[in-house]
């Protein structure tokens, strides 16, 4: 018994690893399966009121959703230095499950988006304690564990596409064209589907409170003696010693926070992960909207949902792997400039379902970039207050999710799709010249 307790000790920072990518699984789990839900949420409050919820509306939540994610998680680092870190952990679960469970009660549109606010906000701090955590208990890997729960991460759009098939609509009923006042809009008018579209609130917040629930008692910051531990374990045959781990690089820059500000780079980061923004948020929320004047297999479209989300869960680590060996630029202007030409071209290729399942299964892989933002910052401007700066340069997020809503807003109102994916994809070619030319 004194043996199997030491051995679980031993190897806590392996049950720290599994339960944060549990949690992010969790977390993940609203903000990624979004896109399969909108539909029938907007069929729902037409059902109930009678007013049409516009995509640009409907599409403002997930928007709402991120743009709390990346501002609001540095509060819980305050928090931490007030409270027990183990009861910060349950106190924001607990509260992430409820709201979640009490979205089951949401009737209308202003409802919706309060929810997507404290959702968001709750998501954004449950990440920034799982980040911290892992950096705690791996101080050595911590690029390698942060990848891993990008992954999970990722597959969190995969789990909640399949419940949202399994629960609100298991016989894959059709959406049909409905005259409104607004003109005439693709809706689902099944009574199955209508009836259910509330359940995947309930589902979703058992699923995220058993995901939750190992984290409760696990996760907690090490002691120093653990700490040493941990190096101890590296130090002997381990990872590092069969070089699974990328070698040590040479010294680099080491920009302070000021130095950042007079640096081109920075504001030229930021501008391409404002623009990565666009394409991501494209690609994981409006896929369906999209595809659905074509593609009249609701089926179908959740499973290019599903299969997008594992794409983007492998890219997450595809291309954390690609930039340890060939560094930024190189895997920046890869990506973008496979991601730009193929996020314009969604609006001819779902005319061909299999077609526009290969070209979104392909942004959705090019956008796991996003979990090379802070490689990025490391190597552009060293290890010094690296969250800080990670922080600074995340907030472009926010800044693109404010333009992809103005710019849904003008395509309802000025322009067609076709204009408004090449205002999402144009940009992320300017952003591939960026990075060649800029990031040497």
């Amino acid at each position: 018994m004194a043996g199997t307790r030491s051995c679980f000790y031993r190897y806590y920072n392996w049950w720290v690893l599994t339960c944060v990518c549990l949690g992010s699984m969790a977390m993940g789990l609203p903000f990624f399966s979004y896109g399969a839900l909108l539909p029938y949420l907007s069929s729902l409050f037409y059902h109930t009121s009678g007013k049409v919820t516009s995509q640009a509306a409907m599409a403002l939540q997930p928007v709402i959703l991120l743009i709390g994610i990346t501002l609001t998680g540095s509060l819980s680092g305050i928090l931490e230095y007030y409270m027990n870190v183990r009861l910060l952990n349950f106190l924001l679960s607990a509260s992430f499950v409820l709201v979640v469970g009490f979205s089951y009660f949401i009737d209308s549109y202003v409802v919706l988006t309060i929810v997507a606010v404290l959702i968001g906000t709750l998501a954004g701090q449950i990440n920034v304690c799982n980040v911290a955590r892992l950096s705690e208990w791996n101080p050595r890997k911590s690029g390698a564990a942060n990848g891993i729960m990008g992954f999970f991460m990722g597959m969190s759009g995969l789990v909640g596409s399949v419940m949202c098939s399994a629960v609100i609509n298991p016989f894959n009923k059709e959406p049909e064209l409905v005259n409104t006042t607004s003109g005439p809009e693709m809706m689902f008018v099944d009574d199955y589907v209508l009836d259910h579209t509330k359940d995947i609130w309930l589902a979703w917040a058992g699923t995220i409170a058993i995901m939750f629930l190992p984290g409760v008692f696990i996760l907690r910051p090490p002691t120093p003696e653990e700490v040493c531990t941990q190096d101890d374990i590296l130090s002997g045959d381990s990872f590092e010693s069969v070089e699974l781990l990328p070698r040590a690089k040479p010294a680099g820059p080491d920009y302070g926070v000021k130095d950042l500000f007079r640096s081109p780079k920075f504001y030229i980061l930021y501008l391409i992960i404002l623009i990565l923004s666009l394409t991501l948020l494209t690609s994981t929320e409006l896929y369906k909207f999209i595809g659905i004047e074509a593609i009249n297999d609701d089926k179908f479209l959740n499973l290019v949902g599903a299969l997008g989300a594992v794409a983007n869960a492998f890219g997450r680590v595809t291309w954390g792997l690609i930039l340890d060996r060939f560094g930024t630029r190189a895997t920046y202007t890869v990506a973008f400039f496979i991601q730009g030409p193929l996020t314009m071209t969604l609006h001819y290729s779902k005319w061909n379902k299999w077609g526009y399942l290969a070209n979104l299964c392909i942004v959705s892989f090019c956008t796991g970039i996003f979990t090379c933002i802070a490689p990025a910052c490391q190597e552009l401007f060293g290890s010094r207050d690296i969250s800080l700066k990670y922080a600074l340069t995340l907030s472009a997020e926010s800044i693109g999710c404010v333009l992809f809503f103005i710019l849904q807003l003008g395509q309802q109102y000025l322009y067609g799709e076709s204009v408004f994916l090449a205002l999402m994809g144009a940009p992320s070619i300017l952003a591939a010249i960026l990075a060649f030319f800029c990031f040497r």
